[in-house]
């Protein structure tokens, strides 16, 4: 194949992939994180740099977002737009990783299956750090790794463009997500398995990562106190709930996050599928380790298997969500997937296989597809209330911070409902606010997704006993019920 026929195939995938992200990008409602990244890049720079302080994810994303929304605007095809692009763009840098282990045709196999993967479809659109964070550290890899074709005098190594490369796409990841570092760690394996008896070599590397720290160092009393503080909902797991959480990775893989909403019998038999082809692979680098002795394969495995051990051992303390955190290793599970089951050189059993494995992919898709919400799903919720809205009516909304959904979809749409009340300090100041402001009618949204229900039956009770309630409505939605109520104030 000529490198122009080549080149047509790559940016061929390319615009398929992208075409797959962008098509039905405002199906699903915008979800409370996505919500908050929103919030978020409305504020200056430096507010961004406080408020991550204060959360648990360094600001890049943040910044890239407030970046992005002033250049093409806020709506909610324009910010997961940004995600879709670099997911897609990844691309670039998974071709010439595949391409170093495999033939030109399986490289390609590696790309489409990574196009069609429905885990990276739903983080491909959302207004989050996952894709950006993907890109970063698959371009991170590949820097890497054309870094180390060549040997390196270690007092010119920043003369060299790749070095620099390496440098700034490993510090955008770390400054992107923590788990950044999983990768990283993976890298400084790699580097010294390599460089075992090349101390000089070792050096050069040392200089980057030190470079890495220089540039990260103003972060670190952040990190240091994100790591302290953690996150109070994830509880410790046990060996069997973390062994749980691998199978249901390899199951959120092949067909994204909906599956809970279809046939769980068909789900289970392609999940028991999905571990034999991950098994077949693993079986297939085991046997013909010796056949093909290449770095670009050990980096690969080191990049895919560091991470999920580290993950597996962070959850004895704090539960990981794999499937939203090690989304990141897509690209290289991709191509672990296609070379493992390649390299068996058995056509007519490693074609069938990688030939259910994109059907399960589409399958996958159809079913994220088949779904028109996220978590929190405010729309239909907000409809009502804007239905129904007099000029003088007023909106609390607890906890407060769900009101932002509410905020974000009236600036969008420009609604003519009230903007949610700005409550901070939870119940008491709502009850301080109606008595004061003394509204003639008044909405109250109770979201049960927050951490703290146990008091919302009797908050609503006390204001029954104080206003005329002339409205009630659940909602179901996922992961929680959200409860809008409407009172007024009782005839003297």
């Amino acid at each position: 194949m000529n490198s122009k026929t080549e080149r047509l195939i790559l940016f061929s995938i390319f615009a398929f992939c992208l075409a797959i992200r962008i098509a039905f990008l405002t199906q699903k409602n915008l979800w409370f994180d996505e919500v908050f990244s929103w919030h978020l890049s409305m504020d200056s720079f430096y507010e961004i740099i406080v408020r991550t302080s204060n959360d648990i994810h360094p600001p890049l994303y943040y910044f890239t977002l407030k970046i992005w929304n002033f250049v093409f605007g806020d709506s909610v095809a324009a910010m997961r737009l940004l995600s879709a692009f670099f997911t897609s763009s990844a691309i670039f840098f998974i071709y010439p990783l595949s391409r170093r282990i495999m033939p030109t045709a399986q490289a390609f196999l590696v790309l489409i299956m990574y196009s069609l993967s429905p885990l990276n479809l739903y983080y491909s659109q959302e207004v989050r750090m996952a894709a950006m964070n993907l890109f970063l550290n698959a371009g991170s890899v590949y820097f890497l790794m054309k870094l180390t074709d060549v040997s390196h005098n270690h007092h010119r190594i920043f003369r060299d463009k790749y070095s620099l490369l390496y440098l700034f796409f490993t510090l955008f990841a770390l400054y992107t997500h923590y788990f950044s570092f999983f990768i990283l760690a993976a890298e400084v394996i790699y580097v010294i398995v390599i460089n075992l008896y090349l101390r000089k070599q070792i050096l050069s590397y040392v200089y980057i990562w030190l470079g890495v720290l220089a540039g990260y160092i103003l972060w670190i009393p952040d990190l240091i106190t994100h790591m302290r503080k953690g996150q109070s909902w994830r509880v410790p797991q046990n060996l069997q709930q973390i062994l749980a959480e691998y199978a249901n990775y390899i199951r959120d893989l092949n067909l994204g996050l909906y599956y809970y909403y279809t046939d769980l019998e068909l789900v289970k038999y392609i999940t028991y599928f999905a571990a034999i082809c991950v098994l077949f692979s693993i079986a297939g680098v085991i046997v013909h380790r010796n056949k093909q002795r290449n770095n670009t394969l050990v980096l690969i495995l080191l990049v895919l298997f560091v991470p999920l051990m580290l993950a597996g051992i962070i959850s004895f303390r704090q539960k990981i969500e794999f499937y939203r955190y090690l989304s990141i290793l897509v690209p290289f599970i991709s191509i672990f997937l296609v070379y493992g089951i390649y390299i068996w050189k058995l056509k007519p059993v490693s074609y069938t296989l990688l030939l259910l494995c994109f059907a399960v992919n589409v399958y996958g898709i159809t079913i994220h597809y088949s779904f028109d919400f996220k978590n929190d799903d405010y729309r239909e919720l907000i409809t009502r209330i804007n239905e129904e809205y007099r000029p003088e009516d007023k909106l609390y909304v607890e906890p407060h911070y769900n009101g932002w959904v509410i905020d974000y979809y009236k600036k969008q749409e420009k609604l003519h409902i009230p903007d949610a009340a700005n409550i901070r300090y939870g119940w008491k100041e709502v009850l301080d606010s109606i008595s004061t402001q003394k509204p003639p009618r008044f909405w109250v949204v109770m979201d049960y997704s927050s951490v703290d229900t146990i008091g919302y039956s009797q908050n609503i009770e006390n204001l029954r006993s104080r206003y005329e309630q002339e409205f009630n409505m659940t909602y179901y939605l996922a992961p929680q019920k959200v409860e809008l109520y409407l009172f007024a104030q009782k005839d003297k």
